[in-house]
């Protein structure tokens, strides 16, 4: 019995054990379960922050390039800029602000057969002006265009919406195109200018034609069919050169489209006007970047319409008349860039493995960009004295 006793306490330490390591088995597979868990919600956790970080990185980005848009000349662009935001966080961006023509029309998004003539164009509204850079700013260099033209019409029909029967003669279309001349030490500002009619007559050919989104009147550096015809300009929209020109009242000559009557330059040691047919192109050229040039030029179109022109039998109120005296307009620009309408902004952030995207786009001379939404605010930091300070919401 003794003997028996004995071997049947030695099992129940046996079995002792063996309960021991099961239940220490079970509280490791919980102990590790339950660590899973803690690692992937740590995962999470750090995902949400740097998903953070790097959306307010992508964001400094955007805000790093409206700050440049908004102090740098007219025509800065960039490709690619990278920048820091503490010690985790990264951004790049490039800016898109520079294009062959104004509107703008991007080939590398549209293919020119794909669109509409109509799209080509901007608005001008009656009394209108606006004002084209000729010029872009890439790392401090400043690229002048060389050649442009101008091409508008209206939309109506000269031969049954008018009073005014000739309207070749009839100018519609103030402009100038400024530059910046060295004189001693210090610039000066030049500029040539004239008036542009709607045009509407016979073509070197015989044939009638009417100013439209197809055969637009034109004024320019160059016949822009002959910059169609060499691949640079848009297929479809034809300039036409028409037999009635501008015509010169004061000493009887006929300038072309590539000519301006009125020229204000510096000669004899002040600034004068010369009302002649001086080339267009000879002024850029003159006024191209070097020694004696910034080569900031600019170009200023004005709608000169007169409402009170219109059969009022085919538009009967102000309102009417006043729509109709939309000029329609766009600026080729060929070799050379000019200003976008609207620049746009893609900036990427970086924290950690993750990657965010935001997009602007804004107008030139808009004071905010077409933006989802902000997270900081500006105020004046009266501690630090004066100044406008930035800073981001924690509540």
């Amino acid at each position: 019995m003794k003997k028996l006793f004995s071997k049947t306490r030695y099992d129940l330490r046996g079995s002792a054990l063996l309960v021991a390591i099961l239940v220490m088995g079970v509280l490791i597979s919980i102990s590790l379960a339950l660590s899973s868990l803690v690692f992937r919600e740590l995962r999470i956790t750090k995902d949400v922050i740097d998903a953070g970080r790097a959306y307010y990185a992508a964001e400094s980005g955007i805000e790093e390039a409206l700050y440049y848009l908004n102090t740098e000349l007219p025509g800065w662009h960039v490709d690619e800029s990278l920048g820091k935001v503490g010690e985790k966080s990264l951004f790049e961006y490039d800016v898109k602000n520079t294009c062959n023509s104004y509107p703008c029309f991007d080939r590398d998004e549209f293919e020119v057969l794909d669109v509409p003539l109509e799209a080509f164009y901007d608005v001008l509204e009656l009394n209108e002006t606006i004002t084209i850079p000729l010029f872009t700013v890439e790392d401090g260099k400043i690229e002048s265009v060389e050649n442009f033209t101008v091409e508008f019409f209206g939309a109506f029909d000269p031969r049954t919406d008018l009073k005014l029967q000739n309207v070749s003669g009839w100018d519609v279309l103030s402009w100038k195109v400024f530059g910046m001349s060295k004189v001693g030490d210090s610039y000066i500002t030049e500029s040539i200018g004239d008036f542009t009619a709607f045009a509407s007559g016979n073509t070197a050919s015989g044939d009638d034609v009417f100013a439209n989104v197809a055969t637009p009147s034109w004024f320019g550096t160059v016949d822009c069919d002959e910059m169609v015809d060499r691949g640079s300009g848009i297929t479809g929209i034809r300039c036409p050169t028409y037999v009635l020109n501008i015509a010169n009242s004061e000493d009887g000559k006929i300038c072309t489209n590539t000519q301006a009557r009125d020229y204000w330059g510096y000669i004899d040691g002040e600034v004068r006007s010369i009302y002649d047919c001086y080339e267009i192109g000879q002024f850029l050229e003159s006024h191209q970047p070097g020694p004696n040039s910034t080569g900031l030029n600019y170009l200023n179109l004005t709608n000169f319409m007169n409402p009170a022109v219109f059969e009022e039998s085919v538009y009967p109120s102000r309102e009417e008349r006043v729509r109709a005296s939309r000029l329609y307009f766009r600026v080729e620009t060929y070799d050379k860039d000019t200003v976008r309408e609207f620049a746009d902004i893609v900036s990427d952030g970086y924290s950690g493995d993750l990657k965010q995207s935001l997009s602007v786009r804004i107008k030139r001379g808009s004071f905010m960009p077409v933006f989802n939404f902000s997270l900081y605010s500006t105020y004046k930091d009266e501690e630090k004295g004066e100044g406008d300070s930035y800073w981001y919401r924690e509540d």
